[in-house]
């Protein structure tokens, strides 16, 4: 019986000590961790990182470290490594939905699609009433050809955050993939309701006139997209056919010629094309700028 107390005794110390050893360690990590905080806030990205990675060594299961490890290796664009430690925060902070989340982009930013649905489906899950999460996953859908799934998405996006614009225009996008023109066209008009200064949600608009042959309503939405963003080539281009197809040879050579000056070397079939298309309309193509280099002396 002394020895059994005695062994007892021995085991209780043990783990007396381990236990505050453990508690020690706990203490140093999250004192390491708010040091990483702190230089996060100064802007201090790479020394807020190395301590990151200081505060994880010493306790492996510290999640807000991990977390914030993702978030400063997301900001670099190192996504593998925002990966593994969105990964890490994950199985330690395992409800999380903004975790998840963030976990799910890191992943599409790594070319990792299939693992960035799973993530954020977990993420909508957790909080299905997200609005950011949805616009993500529609985003995603659409990209991968589930058009469908991204219209459901993005409709709840547009549902819970009803001033947003980004999530309306993107509804407009996948809605229109869909040849679903006069829904589109209500997606993108609250867009640019919401913001309309936006240039591209002017000329998504007017890809949705030009789409339903209603060239006098695309040629004004490409006028105001080309007017908020004279370098928006693509506006250009579509605003040349809109103007051939309205007979307007004049403002059609111009807007393509507009077109080849922003675009030129970009694409040698694309300009030949142009270049083609403004001959026939009876212009001539603006001549290639040629890069002259300085002699040394």
């Amino acid at each position: 019986m002394i020895r059994t107390a005695r062994t007892i005794l021995s085991t209780a110390i043990a783990v007396t000590i381990f236990l505050a050893s453990g508690a020690a360690m706990a203490d140093k990590a999250q004192a390491i961790y708010k040091q990483g905080l702190a230089l996060k806030e100064q802007g201090k990205t790479d020394e807020a990182i190395a301590k990151f990675v200081a505060a994880v060594g010493v306790r492996s299961t510290h999640g807000m470290a991990w977390s914030s490890l993702g978030h400063l290796y997301k900001k670099k664009k190192d996504y593998d490594n925002a990966v593994d430690a969105y990964e890490h925060a994950t199985k330690i902070i395992k409800k999380d939905s903004i975790l998840w989340s963030n976990l799910g982009m890191a992943y599409y930013r790594a070319k990792r699609v299939d693992d960035a649905l799973l993530a954020l489906q977990r993420a909508c899950r957790l909080d299905p009433k997200n609005p950011d999460i949805h616009a993500n996953l529609g985003v995603i859908k659409r990209k991968k050809g589930n058009a469908a799934g991204a219209i459901r998405h993005l409709e709840l996006a547009v549902k819970y955050a009803p001033n947003e614009a980004t999530y309306a225009s993107n509804l407009g996008v996948a809605l229109r993939v869909e040849k679903r023109y006069e829904e589109a066209e209500k997606a993108f008009k609250k867009a640019i309701s919401l913001n309309p200064t936006e240039a591209t949600y002017h000329f998504n608009l007017g890809a949705v006139y030009r789409r339903l042959e209603n060239v006098d309503e695309a040629i004004k939405r490409y006028d105001e997209a080309v007017r908020l963003d004279p370098k928006l080539s693509k506006a250009w281009y579509d605003l040349g056919h809109m103007h051939r197809l309205n007979h307007d040879n004049e403002k059609a050579v111009a807007a393509f010629s507009t077109f080849l000056e922003l675009t030129s070397g970009k694409d040698t079939a694309a300009d030949k094309r142009v270049a083609e298309e403004i001959e026939a309309l009876g212009g001539a193509a603006p001549k290639k700028k040629k890069n002259r280099k300085r002699r040394k002396k």
